[in-house]
């Protein structure tokens, strides 16, 4: 894990980098003549998920720890898996392409907002919190995060030929190192994991079930398509484990705790959705 613990700057830069290749700028238009779902989707990802995450971290656990894992997690933009889910899901993948980019770019504003101006407010007693600087925090965000989506974009709109021979490989194998991410923080926390998995399991579960449920109802109240419904639930519920674990690594320590709340979330994650893909289909095939 030293190696990707080293190297985590440049595996984030480059997974951006794929997120915006894959970002069509024209699909990116027509998502905004439809105006309404893009910001029910953003209002998804950006707002209602960390308000779930403060909402746990203040009243599931007393544990600082714990608090500060959760509040990591549920303010990550999606991950890059999600294009993927949402094209198995039948989606609307232009969609997710564009609410995972636009939630990538803006990330540098909205995580440091969410650790250093809100998440103070309800863990004081956390001194890691206390000393992060917003425009340190948020300036590397920039960097690792919204200028290679800015530089994707740029690389698919002008040399749109090489962008498309390239983008499968730069869809595997950006998949590889988000999975790499959380794989080697399985292996290098195995122990804290393993025990944290034990006694927060269940915490996780139920706060995976909670977005799930609270997503649905949103979707339904506005009365979506069956596709962009899909969309936004994957979009949300999906959320980037290997930038948390980057992220928590390079502002609040690796080996802290917080990693692993991340590495067991992003696993859970999946169960879930798998359950909740399953039982649908179920359904379908019934009627």
């Amino acid at each position: 894990m030293e190696i990707v613990t080293k190297f985590a700057p440049f595996v984030l830069f480059y997974i951006m980098l794929g997120v915006g290749m894959g970002t069509n700028i024209k699909n990116f238009f027509e998502i905004l003549k439809n105006l309404k779902v893009l910001l029910i989707g953003l209002t998804s990802q950006i707002i209602i998920l960390p308000c779930i995450g403060f909402l746990f971290a203040i009243f599931a656990t007393n544990d600082p720890v714990l608090k500060v894992g959760i509040i990591l997690i549920t303010s990550m933009p999606s991950a890059v898996s999600s294009n993927y889910i949402t094209k198995l899901a039948n989606g609307n993948i232009a969609l997710s392409v564009s609410l995972t980019a636009i939630s990538a770019i803006l990330s540098f504003i909205t995580i440091p907002f969410i650790f250093i101006v809100i998440s103070p407010m309800i863990i004081s007693e956390n001194n890691v919190l206390q000393d992060l600087k917003f425009l340190k925090m948020s300036g590397g965000l920039l960097l690792m995060t919204t200028v290679p989506v800015f530089i994707g974009i740029f690389i698919r709109t002008k040399f749109s030929i090489f962008a498309e021979k390239i983008s499968k490989f730069f869809s595997y194998s950006s998949l590889f190192l988000f999975l790499l991410i959380i794989i080697g923080a399985w292996i290098s926390e195995w122990s804290s994991v393993n025990e944290l998995y034990k006694s927060i399991g269940f915490l996780l579960l139920v706060l995976t079930l909670a977005i799930l449920i609270i997503v649905n109802i949103l979707v339904n109240i506005f009365n979506l398509k069956l596709q962009n419904k899909r969309t936004i639930i994957v979009e949300t519920l999906i959320q980037n484990g290997s930038m948390a674990i980057i992220v928590g690594e390079l502002t609040l320590g690796f080996g802290a705790g917080y990693m692993s709340v991340a590495a067991i979330y992003a696993l859970m994650q999946y169960k879930i959705l798998l359950i909740w893909w399953g039982t649908k289909k179920f359904a379908l095939n019934k009627q």
